[in-house]
C-alpha cells in the first residue's frame, strides 16, 4: 500500500532565499517510505512577477499602462503616445483589458482647465489594439473611479461621480454597462453616498464597492456587497473606529470575502474578511492588494514595489524601476486615494525540464531507491538548476494485500482489522473479506509484543455490493442429524476446512457436500472461494463429541 505525501514549502522560503535562486525546487532534502509519493514543485517570486498595472512615467508626466516584457523581463509602458491611462483591469483570459483614456496637456487633470475628452476603452494586453466603448459623460465634471468587466466580457462596472475643483461635491455611484445592449444601469443611485471603487464576484453576479458614509466629508469609507437583485450587505463598519482608520478601500473581491486598505494615507495594512471575522494579511503600507490563488496574495507599497506573501508570510518583492507613484492620478480622483488596480497575468512563462523528462511546474514521483531529482529552467536566455535529494526508509507498518476482494496481511501474533478507523467484530485473522464500502486497515502486534497499525485501504460501496451479491449466493447448510455440511451454490465453489490451529484439514475443488464426521472434536473455520481464489463466505463451527 503506497503512501500519498505532498510537501508544499512555497511558504517557508524568504526573499532572501529566492534573491539567491531565483527558481528553487520547493522541498528540502527529505527522507520518505518505499512505494511513497511526493509532490514537487519548481517556483519563485519570479514565477508570480507577470504584472500589468497604471503608473506614472516620470519621462512624459503622463499616466499609463505598465507591463512586463516577455524579451527583456523589465516593466515598461505599453503605450506611448499623448493619452493618459488609468484603471486598467484585465480580462479573466488575460488577453484583453479595459481602461480609461483620457487627454490633458497636464500631468493633473481635473485641476486643469483645459480638460479634454476621456473614454471608456477595450484594447489587448500586449497595447496592438484599442477601441473606444463609450466617452464618459460630462468629463470635464465627472470622473471614472474604477472599472471591471465580467468573465464573459459582455458587462463593464464604474464608479462615477463629481469631481469638480476646487468646489468638490463628490456624488458618486455604481453603474453597470452592457456591450450587447450599449446600454447603462445605476446600481447603486445612492445621492447621499459617495462610491469609488468597484469589483465584480468571479462569477459576475454580485459585486463590492466602497461607500463614504459621510456626504459632506467624503469619510470615513465601507466597504458593501450588492447582488443582481439590487440587495446589498455593509462587510466593515468604519463609523465605529473613525479615528483610527477612516480610510477603508475595497482592492479585490473573491466572491466569498473582500480585500481592503484600512487606515490612513501613509498608515495603512491589508485586510481580508469574509462571512468571519477580520483577518490582517498584509502589514506593509501601500496601495491596493489582489488575489493571486488559493493562499498567495499581491500588493504595492509607498517604495515602488510588489509583495508576494501568503496569510502568514511574505514570499518575496519585485521594485519596479522607472515609475514615478503607483496608486492612481491624484489629481484625476481624490487626494490620497488608497487604490492601486494591479493586475496578474499568470505565471511565467518559463522552459522546464525535471531529470523525470517532466516539463510542468509540479510533478509527482514515486522513488524506490535513494535518488537525486533535478529541475533546470530556462528564463530570457538564462538557466537556473535546483536538485533534491530523496532517502528511502523502509517501514515496519504491516501492508495490506488485496486479491481480488480479499485483504491479507504478513504473519503476526495477532491480529485486528478496522473500518473507517473502528473496530470490526471477529475480524481478527490475518485476512479479511469486506462486507461494505469504506477505509479498510489492520492493526498487528508482531513478535515483540508491539502494536503497528497499516496504512487505509479503500473499498469502494460498488466492491462491496458485488461481493455480498455473491455471498447471497452462496449458502451452508449443516445438517443437524449428521455431521454432513450441504453447499447451495448456482456455480462451481471450493471448499477448504482450517481447524484452530490454522491448519487445512480438508480440501476439495467443485465441493457439493463437507463431512466432517472424521474430524476431532474441536473450533474450524469453513472457507468456500471461486476459482479466482474469492473468499465468498466463511463460517465458524464447533464439533463436539
Amino acid at each position: 500500500m503506497s503512501r500519498y505525501i505532498f510537501i508544499f514549502l512555497l511558504f517557508g522560503l524568504s526573499a532572501s532565499c529566492f534573491a539567491q535562486r531565483p527558481y528553487a525546487i520547493l522541498q528540502p532534502d527529505t527522507t520518505v517510505e518505499n512505494g511513497s509519493t511526493l509532490a514537487l514543485c519548481i517556483d519563485s517570486t519570479r514565477a508570480y512577477s507577470n504584472f500589468i498595472f497604471s503608473a506614472a512615467n516620470p519621462e512624459t508626466g503622463r499616466w499609463t499602462i505598465w507591463r512586463k516584457s516577455i524579451v527583456t523581463g523589465k516593466y515598461s509602458p505599453v503605450f506611448s503616445d499623448r493619452y493618459n491611462r488609468l484603471h486598467v483591469k484585465v480580462s479573466a483570459d488575460k488577453t484583453e483589458m479595459i481602461y480609461v483614456r483620457y487627454r490633458s496637456p497636464k500631468e493633473n487633470a481635473m485641476r486643469n482647465a483645459t480638460l479634454d475628452t476621456a473614454w471608456i476603452c477595450r484594447g489587448a494586453t500586449n497595447g496592438n489594439h484599442e477601441e473606444i466603448l463609450f466617452p464618459v459623460p460630462q468629463f470635464n465634471k465627472n470622473a471614472i473611479y474604477d472599472l471591471d468587466w465580467t468573465a464573459d466580457k459582455q458587462r463593464i462596472l464604474f464608479a462615477i461621480g463629481n469631481d469638480q475643483f476646487p468646489n468638490i461635491t463628490r456624488d458618486g455611484d455604481i453603474f453597470e454597462y452592457n456591450i450587447k445592449t450599449n446600454t447603462i444601469t445605476n446600481r447603486t443611485n445612492n445621492w447621499e453616498l459617495w462610491s469609488n471603487h468597484c469589483t465584480y464576484a468571479p462569477d459576475g453576479r454580485e459585486f463590492a464597492y466602497s461607500h463614504y458614509a459621510n456626504f459632506t466629508t467624503a469619510l470615513p469609507t465601507d466597504i458593501f456587497t450588492q447582488r443582481n437583485d439590487g440587495n446589498n450587505q455593509q462587510i466593515t463598519h468604519t463609523q465605529q473606529h473613525i479615528n483610527t482608520y477612516p480610510f477603508c478601500t475595497l482592492t479585490d473581491f473573491t466572491g466569498d470575502k473582500v480585500i481592503y486598505r484600512r487606515g490612513q494615507y501613509y498608515d495603512n495594512s491589508l485586510f481580508e474578511k469574509g462571512a468571519g471575522s477580520e483577518q490582517q494579511i498584509f502589514n506593509v503600507q501601500g496601495f491596493g492588494g489582489i488575489h493571486l490563488n488559493d493562499q498567495l496574495f499581491a500588493a504595492t507599497d509607498l517604495a515602488n514595489s510588489i509583495y508576494i506573501f501568503t496569510r502568514t508570510a511574505t514570499v518575496g518583492s519585485i521594485h519596479i524601476a522607472g515609475i514615478k507613484d503607483f496608486a492612481v492620478d491624484n489629481g484625476y480622483n481624490f487626494d490620497n486615494n488608497l487604490n492601486t488596480r494591479l493586475n496578474w497575468l499568470g505565471k511565467q512563462k518559463v522552459k522546464i525540464v525535471w531529470s523525470t523528462g517532466d516539463t510542468t511546474f509540479a510533478i509527482k514521483v514515486h522513488p524506490t531507491a535513494n535518488t537525486t531529482y533535478y529541475c533546470t529552467i530556462t528564463d530570457n536566455g538564462k538557466q537556473y538548476k535546483d536538485t533534491i535529494k530523496v532517502k528511502i526508509t523502509t517501514s515496519e507498518k504491516p501492508v495490506i494485500t488485496k486479491k481480488c476482494f480479499s485483504l491479507t496481511t504478513s504473519t503476526y501474533r495477532s491480529y485486528q482489522w478496522l473500518l473507517n478507523r473502528k473496530p470490526i467484530s471477529g475480524a481478527t485473522d490475518s485476512a479479511y473479506t469486506p462486507e461494505a464500502g469504506g477505509a479498510y486497515s489492520v492493526v498487528v502486534k508482531n513478535s515483540a509484543g508491539s502494536e503497528l497499525t497499516s496504512y487505509e485501504t479503500n473499498i469502494s460501496s460498488v466492491e462491496a455490493d458485488s461481493l455480498n451479491a455473491l455471498n447471497n449466493k452462496v449458502q451452508l447448510l449443516p445438517d443437524p442429524n449428521t455431521s454432513v455440511v450441504k453447499i447451495d451454490a448456482p456455480f462451481p465453489v471450493n471448499m477448504a476446512v482450517i481447524n484452530a490451529q490454522g491448519k487445512i484439514v480438508e480440501q476439495q475443488k467443485d465441493a457439493r457436500t463437507i463431512d466432517m464426521s472424521e474430524l476431532p472434536g474441536g473450533s474450524y473455520t469453513i472457507l468456500l472461494y471461486d476459482n479466482n481464489c474469492l473468499k465468498l463466505k466463511t463460517r465458524k463451527m464447533i464439533m463436539r463429541r
